[in-house]
């Protein structure tokens, strides 16, 4: 199987676990800094706590939100899937990863230490951090004579523009509002989401049809996917050139119906029926907030903006961009420390993805109630990082011991 192919390059020597394969330090990172960073924001927006630091609260909550803790999705989701995607690549292990992740935190405390050291120590330390990053993505793929998988590659490069642009908005030299700026990365995010989901999808399913013995194949069939890349990018430009045009509501609601027709990869099967298997239901829901956030935007677009759209995107947010993140996780903890995803596919991951949803749709209601806003963030921020504690408890033993069928990584 091709999460085995990996040893074949692997270096040799002795790499401490921890910094074995790159999803290891990603993650035992990744989940304790999505419950202290969302904790942390919702005091502050409840004024229960003050962050010296900030001038436009929203804008770097999003920023952190989208390139802190999205940085870690990208590293755990390339420097595990470049193996595999390109045989020969020498996986980044050792001094390299943790070189890298090094500065991911130094990235952070400059972050929250901006009020005392000022925003340049935090823009160039996150800029040369997605720099170097982008380096390590692009050498497999541009040294692929096929050029498989390049749009990842222009997706990171994507990513790494906005934040110049944003950190060039913030100190003045672009006249863009920060705030906009934040919104064509989300989209950007969200297409990167898309092309990664892509082959998560191929790579869980597959095996679970396979450790199943189901005869059938999974294909994750690119139209549906690109379609949906491509009404994304759509949406995201209109949006940033003509934002209070109601066109964009029809435009939202063809989006919604292109991320959709992602579930006919689960349904088209003659004898095998997989739509409501463990975990590929999951997989399944990504597609689904998708749908719901572009669809609930595109509805208060054509009812005359009557909710705020910053509520609505965290269907987005809350919902599918924090649902993709913790599939991944789940994902590759399993998979690449050598277990049968097929038997460790249990309750705590529906239970986890619940609670994901419900936070969803708690984060979402304060359109609707604002009135109760200030409880609606404190009960969502709870629920919201209850998956991350149970991640924590069930598997962070699993990123701190060796592969359990013995190979390295």
């Amino acid at each position: 199987m091709a999460a085995t192919k990996h040893y074949e390059s692997y270096p040799e020597g002795h790499i401490p676990i921890f910094l074995a394969y790159g999803f290891r330090p990603a993650f035992l990172l990744m989940a304790p800094y999505m419950i202290v960073s969302i904790l942390l924001w919702v005091l502050y927006y409840n004024g229960t706590i003050t962050l010296g630091f900030i001038d436009d609260g929203l804008s770097w909550h999003i920023y952190e939100m989208l390139f802190g803790i999205g940085f870690l999705g990208m590293a755990a989701f390339i420097f595990t899937g470049a193996p595999e995607l390109y045989p020969g690549t020498i996986p980044i292990v050792g001094k390299t990863l943790a070189g890298v992740f090094a500065l991911w935190i130094i990235g952070r405390v400059t972050f929250w230490a901006m009020g005392s050291i000022g925003v340049y120590p935090t823009a160039i330390a996150n800029i040369l951090l997605f720099a170097w990053l982008t380096i390590l993505v692009i050498k497999p793929i541009f040294k692929d004579p096929a050029r498989r998988h390049v749009s990842i590659a222009y997706a990171f490069v994507a990513v790494q523009i906005a934040q110049i642009w944003f950190f060039l908005s913030v100190v003045g030299f672009a006249k863009t509002a920060p705030l906009e700026i934040l919104k064509v990365s989300l989209g950007i995010f969200l297409v990167l989401i898309i092309l990664a989901i892509r082959r998560v999808n191929i790579e869980a399913v597959s095996e679970i049809m396979e450790l199943q013995g189901y005869e059938e194949a999974f294909f994750a069939r690119p139209p549906a996917y690109n379609l949906t890349i491509f009404m994304i990018a759509l949406f995201t430009g209109l949006q940033f050139f003509f934002p209070e045009n109601r066109a964009l509501g029809w435009i939202a609601l063809g989006t919604a119906a292109a991320s959709l027709a992602i579930l006919n990869d689960f349904i088209a099967y003659d004898e095998t029926n997989i739509l409501f298997e463990k975990l590929i239901v999951s997989l399944e829901l990504l597609p689904i907030l998708i749908a719901v956030g572009y669809a609930l935007i595109g509805y208060n677009y054509l009812s005359g903006l009557h909710y705020f759209n910053g509520d609505l995107l965290h269907v987005l947010t809350t919902g599918a961009w924090t649902l993709s993140f913790y599939l991944v996780m789940i994902v590759i903890t399993i998979v690449h420390t050598g277990r049968d995803i097929a038997k460790e596919r249990d309750r705590w991951i529906c239970i986890s993805v619940g609670l994901i949803v419900v936070a969803t749709a708690l984060r979402t209601a304060i359109a609707f109630y604002p009135q109760y806003a200030p409880a609606l963030y404190i009960l969502s921020a709870l629920v919201w990082s209850t998956p991350f504690m149970i991640y924590i408890i069930r598997y962070f033993k699993w990123l701190l011991s060796p592969r359990v069928d013995g190979l390295p990584g």
